[in-house]
């Protein structure tokens, strides 16, 4: 089914204004620096050598993983260099609340909007794109359900949704309405519901299920392994990672789970599986760190 997935490849794309201005403003900074350090005219090839040294400098300012990684990211797309090949601060999930805690009327939202709680075990998305869903947005087969929703930044992402039930569940949600219809109405949305929770547990879920299909098949893995790649070469992304070894989580992250008692290694073919089909990360590390090994 990857044939169906309608991705736009070129990496070089800012997908709204609002990230646009952001990267506008990180790189200008990062032109201050390198006036300061007296390279006042320098061509864009050139400027690639300063980046490590600049990054490093913000880490000697104390600067926020958060905002030293937002930074790089501007400079990268600005420079076309890749964001792999410099040395930069994790932006560790050992120092994040967020879907963590519980919400104060979970309880109620339970009992009130089991619904859309559910839909989102199934579709994995955030609220404002959970909200946006519209019919058309939704690609069916025999096989599998394919799902388009614009993400952060309005990047185009795609959900893969490939259980018989699931797809049986997702079809019922369409029924009745017309092409340009929201599928979920607002009124499942007037509530403080932790979607992102939902996101999470969907991720461990495919996370579970691709795994024990390599366990009883075999000859999936390789199914698996060629989608990824297949993946990543539709998307114009190089695959930096080796799918014959498991991920093995480091730095604070592995003592988190050292604590929790919790496993430190996960097969990398399955996190990749999830990364690209449910949060469109394309990474092991965010896909472990902040959800499958959450």
């Amino acid at each position: 089914y990857s044939e169906s997935l309608r991705i736009n490849h070129s990496k070089e794309h800012i997908y709204s204004f609002s990230t646009m201005t952001n990267y506008q403003k990180e790189v200008g900074y990062f032109g201050d620096w390198l006036i300061k350090q007296g390279h006042k005219r320098i061509s864009i090839e050139e400027s690639r050598e300063y980046i490590q040294p600049y990054i490093d400098y913000c880490v000697e300012q104390k600067l926020s993983p958060y905002t030293i990684n937002k930074r790089l990211s501007a400079i990268c797309k600005a420079t076309h260099a890749d964001i792999q090949d410099y040395n930069h601060p994790e932006r560790s999930v050992a120092r994040i609340t967020r879907g963590v805690d519980t919400a104060v009327h979970d309880e109620y939202n339970e009992k009130h909007y089991a619904e859309i709680i559910g839909a989102n075990r199934i579709l994995g998305l955030r609220r404002n794109e959970l909200k946006r869903l519209r019919v058309e947005d939704f690609e069916i087969s025999d096989k599998h359900i394919i799902v388009h929703t614009i993400g952060k930044g309005g990047k185009e992402n795609v959900q893969v949704i490939t259980d018989k039930a699931e797809i049986e569940t997702a079809k019922s949600w369409l029924v009745g309405k017309k092409p340009e219809d929201r599928v979920f109405s607002a009124d499942n949305f007037d509530n403080d519901v932790n979607f992102h929770k939902q996101r999470e547990l969907r991720a461990k879920d495919v996370y579970e299920r691709v795994v024990e299909d390599m366990k009883n098949n075999p000859e999936a893995r390789e199914y698996y392994k060629a989608f990824i790649r297949n993946f990543f070469e539709r998307d114009g992304k190089k695959l930096r990672e080796d799918l014959e070894k498991p991920y093995v989580v480091r730095g604070e992250n592995r003592k988190r789970l050292e604590q929790q008692g919790r496993a430190l290694e996960y097969d990398r073919v399955a996190v990749l599986y999830v990364s690209l089909t449910v949060l469109n990360h394309y990474r092991s590390d965010t896909t472990v760190n902040h959800y499958v090994g959450k």
